[in-house]
């Protein structure tokens, strides 16, 4: 059976694949990510900055009004475990809550109390103004980033895709 390397392309591929992954890396677990947490996701007293995650979650609730748990999980792609846990864990802090499902007794829906839409807009504005911040570094190049980082996303979704849809078909 014979092994061959996978196409790596030109040397200038390689090295930009190189520094998008740097740069993917850096972003997700860079040195500053505590710090950009306790900025943006903090509650502005001296209380630790809320988890991304839940502060994923609890936006999509702010945002999209109260949902089923299934929902949630398909809103922010994550598994029916991780969102049982997100839950919880904003629950246990007061900002959203759960009700049985007026139309299905079996499933819970999930909506942001009071205090996680005041959680949400204080979390929301320190993003604002950070993003906006560090926007004013690319010097009206912003749209282009914006639709770099859209096409990225959506790359990695096909990818995804065609990688689920090859483990089904016993590919």
């Amino acid at each position: 059976m014979t092994s061959t390397a996978p196409d790596i392309g030109t040397a200038a591929d390689f090295e930009l694949r190189l520094r998008v992954g740097r740069a993917w890396r850096e972003i997700r677990r860079g040195a500053s990510a505590r710090k950009v947490k306790d900025l943006f996701y903090s509650s502005g007293d001296d209380e630790a900055g809320l988890d991304m995650a839940l502060a994923d979650a609890l936006t999509v609730l702010c945002l999209q009004g109260p949902m089923r748990m299934g929902e949630l999980a398909d809103a922010l792609r994550i598994t029916p475990a991780s969102t049982t846990r997100a839950v919880a864990c904003l629950a246990e802090e007061g900002l959203v809550q759960r009700e049985k499902d007026d139309d299905d007794q079996r499933t819970v829906r999930v909506s942001a109390t009071k205090a996680g839409h005041h959680r949400n807009d204080i979390v929301s504005s320190r993003i604002h103004r950070g993003l906006a911040d560090i926007l004013d570094h690319f010097d009206g190049e912003e749209a282009q980033l914006a639709s770099f980082l859209e096409r990225f996303v959506e790359a990695i979704d096909q990818m995804v895709a065609t990688t689920e849809e090859c483990k089904t078909d016993g590919s």
